[in-house]
């Protein structure tokens, strides 16, 4: 795929296996960004992990660009003749180019061939006041751009302009001989000192990739463990967000349980044993869901490993949404009581006053987390099939057109009528009816 060339010697890509390996209308808009990068005299590099990808010969549509001079101006210039839409970050010097369907006709390309971003960096260099803390950015070449990266497979550069020089691979610390042994390797000794975020990424490429951790960076992350109790929760949060898209989810998460990672973020966070098995599992419960968006699932049956009593701490420690929290430990809180609701001289009545306290996100994770137990996934089925949805015929403005005073009288006669019905006390409307009077009279 490469081979030795240019003034400087370095390794010429054949960039026709760009269209090769990402298709050719991807191709095609690479070929139109480094035309402009050219006319501008911009030197325009794609960098980071999809150059990492076209080397393996895999398929990765997040195209990375740095550009040594302003990233920000030559994006907007990009948008201004082709169409789409900018979003920057001045304090990085970064930009994404949104591509919407007007801009891909105007490009002849497919919207759904094609990546629908494209980002944009200016080459920056990064230096940390104390360990743990953001960078400070400068602007700066793309060799001090690459020396920022996480990781040797990472620290890859593909340049596409000037013209002349199209196609050089750059490749200052041997991330292609990495990608040849198979491993991920750190830049230096403190990179885990200067994000220990880097730790989680670690494992997510090595997992992803099937590639082994060199020796040294395996030792230097197991020392930088401590640090991760520094680093935010939202910073923390999104490493996870990221874990949690991977194939291999639940693996990566139970090494980084293994090493002591998840431990070293909040002294309660663990994870179950069969966390890979529940993310995924294929199954569905068998009643209408509501529509609970993937990630919602996949945290809640991460965290229940934590268990009831503990989430709620993780869940603030990892800074989650207010909702994303709720969900999360409802679904602890449900897995509590699995005992009650695999108990087979529980009452329908008896299982829907449990559930009724449950949203739904957290009824299908508990269906995941009940396989094995199937009296609690047949009340499961049953409330959430049909036991929720069942009231009484009687409402509050019969009881008030009966004379009742209003009150909390009202919530105890729907409620056990509610639940008359749920157990097949009750069948017709007369026999509701008849109930109703009881009730009444023994409240007088």
């Amino acid at each position: 795929m490469s081979r030795a060339g240019g003034a400087d010697d370095s390794p010429i890509f054949q960039l026709g296996d760009i269209a090769r390996i990402l298709g050719r209308q991807v191709f095609e808009l690479v070929q139109l960004v480094a035309k402009l990068a050219h006319e501008k005299g911009i030197a325009l590099f794609l960098v980071g992990g999809v150059v990492r990808d076209l080397w393996l010969g895999q398929r990765n549509l997040d195209l990375d660009f740095v550009t040594e001079g302003d990233a920000i101006d030559f994006a907007e210039s990009l948008a201004k003749r082709c169409g789409g839409s900018i979003q920057t970050h001045r304090s990085f010097g970064t930009a994404k180019w949104t591509l919407d369907a007007g801009a891909a006709a105007g490009l002849s390309l497919a919207l759904d061939r094609i990546p629908s971003v494209l980002d944009f960096a200016t080459a920056r260099s990064e230096t940390y006041d104390h360990p743990t803390a953001l960078p400070r950015v400068a602007a700066s070449d793309i060799g001090q751009d690459l020396a920022r990266r996480d990781f040797s497979v990472n620290a890859l550069a593909l340049q596409l302009s000037p013209l002349s020089r199209a196609g050089r691979l750059i490749d200052a610390f041997d991330g292609v001989k990495d990608l040849q042994r198979r491993r991920i390797r750190v830049l230096h000794d403190q990179s885990f000192v200067d994000d220990p975020t880097r730790i989680l990424r670690a494992l997510r490429h090595s997992q992803r990739l099937g590639f082994e951790l060199e020796p040294h960076t395996a030792r230097w992350m197991g020392e930088a463990l401590p640090w991760l109790a520094r680093v935010s929760g939202q910073r923390l949060r999104n490493e996870i967000d990221l874990i949690l898209r991977e194939p291999e989810a639940g693996e990566v998460l139970l090494r980084l349980q293994d090493l002591g990672a998840l431990a070293a973020i909040h002294p309660t966070f663990r994870v179950s044993a069969r966390l890979p098995d529940l993310i995924d599992s294929g199954e569905r419960p068998p009643w209408k869901t509501e529509a609970v968006d993937r990630r919602t699932l996949r945290w809640c049956i991460l965290l229940t490993g934590t268990g009831a009593a503990d989430v709620r701490g993780v869940c603030e420690r990892l800074a989650l949404t207010k909702a994303l929290s709720q969900a999360v430990i409802a679904s602890a809180k449900l897995t509590a009581v699995f005992g009650r609701l695999a108990d087979e001289a529980s009452r329908p009545s008896d299982v829907t006053r449990i559930l009724d306290a449950f949203p739904d996100a957290a009824l299908q994770v508990g269906w995941l987390l009940a396989a094995g137990k199937p009296q609690a996934r047949a009340n499961l089925s049953a409330y959430a099939s049909d036991w929720r949805d069942q009231r009484s015929i009687a409402s509050g403005a019969d009881l008030k057109t009966m004379g009742v005073a209003p009150g909390p009288i009202y919530r105890r006669i729907l409620d056990r009528l509610r639940y008359a019905w749920i157990d097949g006390e009750i069948r017709t409307d007369e026999e509701e009816r008849a109930l109703l009077q009881r009730l009444l009279e023994a409240e007088d």
